[in-house]
């Protein structure tokens, strides 16, 4: 069983995961670099949260990260994000320090942009770091401050083990909501990973179906009696290509169905008021409508059809059931590359040479194709979804030329080799 087909899958795997983790790796690198970075916004501006400022400086100078002081205008924070070129902001209200001489929870807001529901594209902008960062810093200049006047009542006491109060806002494009992006990230990061996991399924199926179909009658001879019935060939490989489309997308409303009631119970488990988080998510644009379905389904579609036409390719190469199962790898590797990046982070925002190379797999445009929805990367979209329907036109023109000759018959992977023998058998 151990035989060149069988190395050749193996080392075929390996190297698709070194490719997957090297990519992963640099993703993680740079997200890990930015977790200690600190933008803040003094709008109290008093001797209090100067101090504040300071100490919380020294603090991320310390650890590494990048300290960075900006002024926010407006409360139009989606414009003021684009105008001081930055992902999260901390601001420190008017009247923070009015609150904290008064031995009261002051408040803090913490503003920050989703571009992606990946998990790696979201590491360096949680809210709890930087949450905790500001509040040692509050705790060590009241204590400072208190010290230094040598006393310390029960009140401050009380102050310190929790100084500061909490106010997060989201951005999604030019859209801006009262709502913790980790509870954004808790649940639709796990639905949005129903499209990537259903998408790498049905290529899986569906290719593996038509593949082991063409094989088996090129092996078993049936074909040659298929294609010499009075019907076109055109319409052989329509039906072929249709069939298995169509239990495919069967397949698909089933696994849809199946994970939506499944993530529905999700959000009603999870504590939060599902009906205002529900709300919350149509104003930033999350929630999904039927058009967006629609357009997610296209490109679905689009590369359900890819993999059935390369399938086809495929599986008239095939000369036994095991190079059948070998010829799935091309596949299959297409597949798993952009599957494993889009759950695990932005393929956006990879490096352009990167990005180019993701992008050449056509089943990729799916695979973001929930997220170009959402956040409105229209342009990305469209262009993938051209790129999608050349691809599936350039398949299909090479599927149809072989199906309308005789090389049909004659194709396979050593087929020249074997002519060969035979020629000098018949000789």
């Amino acid at each position: 069983m151990l035989n060149a087909q069988t190395i050749l899958t193996m080392v075929g795997i390996v190297v698709c995961l070194l490719v997957v983790g090297n990519l992963f790796s640099s993703s993680i690198t740079e997200s890990v670099k930015k977790s200690g970075d600190i933008v803040i916004c003094d709008m109290d501006k008093t001797d209090f949260t100067g101090n504040v400022i300071a100490a919380l400086k020294k603090n991320t100078e310390e650890n590494d990260g990048k300290f960075t002081e900006v002024e926010i205008k407006s409360d139009n924070y989606s414009k003021e994000l684009k105008r001081i070129d930055q992902k999260q902001v901390i601001i420190i209200p008017e009247g923070f320090t009015v609150l904290a001489s008064e031995h009261k929870k002051a408040q803090i807001i913490f503003v920050q942009r989703m571009t992606s529901l990946a998990m790696m594209s979201n590491l360096n902008t949680g809210s709890t770091a930087a949450f905790e960062a500001f509040s040692e810093a509050v705790k060590s200049t009241i204590y400072s401050e208190k010290l230094s006047q040598g006393d310390i009542t029960q009140d401050e006491i009380a102050q310190l083990e929790n100084p500061v109060e909490l106010k997060e806002m989201t951005v999604i494009g030019d859209k801006q909501e009262e709502i913790s992006s980790n509870a954004i990230m808790s649940i639709c990061a796990t639905q949005n990973m129903v499209v990537p996991i259903i998408l790498f399924l049905l290529i899986m199926f569906a290719s593996q179906m038509i593949l082991n179909a063409m094989a088996t009658e090129k092996i078993d001879k049936t074909l040659e009696t298929l294609l010499s019935a009075p019907v076109s060939r055109f319409s052989v490989l329509a039906a072929k290509t249709l069939s298995a489309a169509v239990v495919s997308i069967l397949q698909a409303v089933c696994f849809m169905f199946g994970m939506s009631r499944m993530m529905g119970g999700m959000v009603d488990g999870s504590g939060l008021d599902a009906d205002k988080f529900e709300k919350s998510l149509r104003n930033l644009g999350l929630s999904l409508s039927l058009g967006q379905y629609v357009l997610i389904g296209i490109q679905m579609f689009l590369s359900i059809l890819i993999a059935l036409s390369v399938a086809l390719i495929l599986g008239v190469l095939a000369k036994d059931a095991k190079s059948a199962q070998t010829l799935l790898m091309p596949i299959n590797f297409s597949a798993m590359v952009p599957y494993f990046l889009s759950l695990m982070t932005d393929i956006g925002s990879l490096p352009m040479a990167l990005r180019a190379i993701v992008y050449v797999i056509p089943f990729s445009h799916t695979f973001t194709a929930t997220e170009n929805v959402m956040f409105s990367n229209t342009a990305v979209y469209i262009g993938g979804l051209i790129y999608q329907l050349i691809f599936l036109a350039v398949c299909m023109k090479i599927a149809l030329s072989i199906f309308m000759s005789d090389k049909i018959f004659t194709m396979s992977l050593g087929g020249k080799k074997e002519g060969k023998k035979k020629n000098k058998a018949k000789a």
